[in-house]
C-alpha cells in the first residue's frame, strides 16, 4: 500500500484561501458594524453633540489637562463648566419660552388682534385692485379669516400635544445627560480615537490629516460662526421686539435664533412679519408709529451690523462652505438627522468637497478658478 502524503497547497490555492478570508472578515465586520449602527442609532444626537463639544472645547481641556496633571479629572473639570454655561442655561431656557408661548396665546385670545385684523378692510384700502382685476374681491384674503381660526385652535392643540411637551422636556434631561457622559468619553479617549482611525486608515496621511482639519474646521466655523452670530442676532431682535412693545419678545427672539442658523433666509422672517403688523396697528389708530418705525430701523441697521462684524470675527480663519451650498447642508441635514444637522450636513458637504479636492491632487487634475472646487 501506498504512503499518503499530506497535500501541498499552492500558491494559487493559497491566493484563494486569503481572498475567502479576506471577504469572509469583510462581512463578519460589516454585520457587526450595522448591528452597532442600530444599537447606537437612539442615541447617535446626543453622542454627536458630546463630539462636537468636546472639539470646540478641546483646546481648554488640554490646558486644564495639563494644569491638573489627569485626564478624567480635566474632563469632569470641563463637564461642570459645560453643565454649568451651556446645558443648564438651555434648560431653564427652554422653560421661560413654554412659559412665554403661553403668554403669547393668552394674549392672541384676547381679542385685541382679531379687533386689528378685523378693522384691517383691504377693499377700501385698495381700491386700483378693484381696477387691475375686477372679478377678485380683497375680502377673500382678508387676513382675519387666515389668522383668527388658528388663534381659536391654539388652546385646543395645547390640551392634546401637552402630554407630549412634558415627555419632550424629559426626554431633553435625558439627552442632556448621554452628551454629558459621551463628552467625557471623548474628552478622556479622544486622542486615543484619532490615533487608531489614523492607524486604520488606507490613505496617506497628508490625507488623513486634511480630513481631520476639514472636519475640526467645519465645526469651528458651525459653532463659532452660526451658532454665536445666531444666538446675538436673537437677543438683539428679541430686545428690540420688547422696545417696540411686541408681547412675547423672548419667544420671537428664540424663533429668531433658529431661523438665523438658516443661511439666505435669516431672521427677517421674523421682525419684517412683526413691524408690517404694527405699520398696520397705527395705520388704523390702535398705536402711534414709533413701535414700526423703530422696529424697521432696528432691523435695517443694527441686525447687519451683527451679520457683517459678528460672523467674521466668529469666523475668522475657519473654513466654510459657499452660501447656497450651505443652505442646502444645513435644510437637509436638519431634515436627514434633526438638530445635529445643523453640524452633520455642512459636514459631510466639506468631507465630499475634501474627497474632490484629493481625487483631483491625486490625478493631477488642475484646480478650477471657482469658489467651490
Amino acid at each position: 500500500m501506498s504512503e499518503i502524503t499530506p497535500a501541498t497547497d499552492t500558491p494559487k490555492q493559497r491566493q484563494e484561501w486569503q481572498l475567502a478570508g479576506i471577504v469572509f472578515f469583510a462581512l463578519v465586520a460589516l454585520a457587526i458594524l450595522y448591528f452597532a449602527y442600530v444599537i447606537l442609532q437612539p442615541f447617535l444626537a446626543p453622542i454627536m453633540l458630546g463630539a462636537v463639544l468636546t472639539t470646540v472645547t478641546y483646546p481648554m481641556y488640554r490646558r486644564i489637562r495639563d494644569r491638573l496633571h489627569g485626564a478624567n479629572r480635566a474632563a469632569s473639570v470641563m463637564l461642570i463648566l459645560i453643565t454649568f454655561t451651556v446645558l443648564l442655561p438651555a434648560l431653564l431656557m427652554v422653560v421661560l419660552l413654554v412659559q412665554e408661548a403661553n403668554g403669547v396665546v393668552k394674549h392672541l385670545q384676547s381679542g385685541d388682534i382679531e379687533r386689528t385684523l378685523h378693522k384691517i378692510d383691504l377693499a377700501n384700502r385698495m381700491p386700483w385692485l378693484k381696477r387691475v382685476a375686477p372679478n377678485f374681491d380683497p375680502a377673500a384674503i382678508n387676513p382675519a379669516h387666515v389668522i383668527i381660526p388658528v388663534v381659536q385652535k391654539a388652546p385646543a392643540w395645547i390640551a392634546e400635544n401637552g402630554a407630549s411637551v412634558i415627555g419632550g422636556i424629559a426626554g431633553i434631561v435625558i439627552a442632556l445627560f448621554l452628551v454629558l457622559i459621551s463628552a467625557y468619553f471623548f474628552y478622556v479617549e479622544g486622542e486615543t480615537i484619532v490615533a487608531e482611525a489614523a492607524a486604520l486608515s488606507p490613505l496617506p496621511a497628508r490625507y488623513n490629516a486634511q480630513f481631520a482639519e476639514n472636519f475640526k474646521g467645519v465645526i469651528d466655523a458651525t459653532f463659532r460662526g452660526q451658532v454665536i452670530t445666531s444666538l446675538t442676532e436673537g437677543v438683539f431682535i428679541g430686545a428690540g421686539m420688547a422696545i417696540a412693545g411686541i408681547p412675547g419678545a423672548i419667544l420671537w427672539g428664540a424663533v429668531s435664533v433658529v431661523m438665523s442658523l438658516l443661511p439666505v433666509v435669516g431672521a427677517a422672517v421674523v421682525w419684517i412679519p412683526a413691524a408690517l403688523y404694527l405699520f398696520v396697528a397705527a395705520s388704523i389708530g390702535d398705536q402711534n408709529y414709533f413701535a414700526p418705525i423703530f422696529l424697521t430701523a432696528w432691523g435695517i441697521v443694527v441686525i447687519p451690523v451683527i451679520e457683517h462684524g459678528v460672523r467674521p470675527w466668529a469666523m475668522r480663519g475657519k473654513m466654510q462652505l459657499p452660501a447656497i451650498p450651505l443652505l442646502v447642508a444645513v435644510l437637509g441635514g436638519m431634515e436627514a438627522f434633526g438638530f445635529i444637522g445643523l453640524v452633520a450636513g455642512p459636514l459631510v458637504f466639506s468631507l465630499l468637497m475634501s474627497i474632490i479636492d484629493i481625487y483631483k491632487r491625486s490625478f493631477r487634475i488642475p484646480a478650477s478658478e471657482g469658489e467651490v472646487a
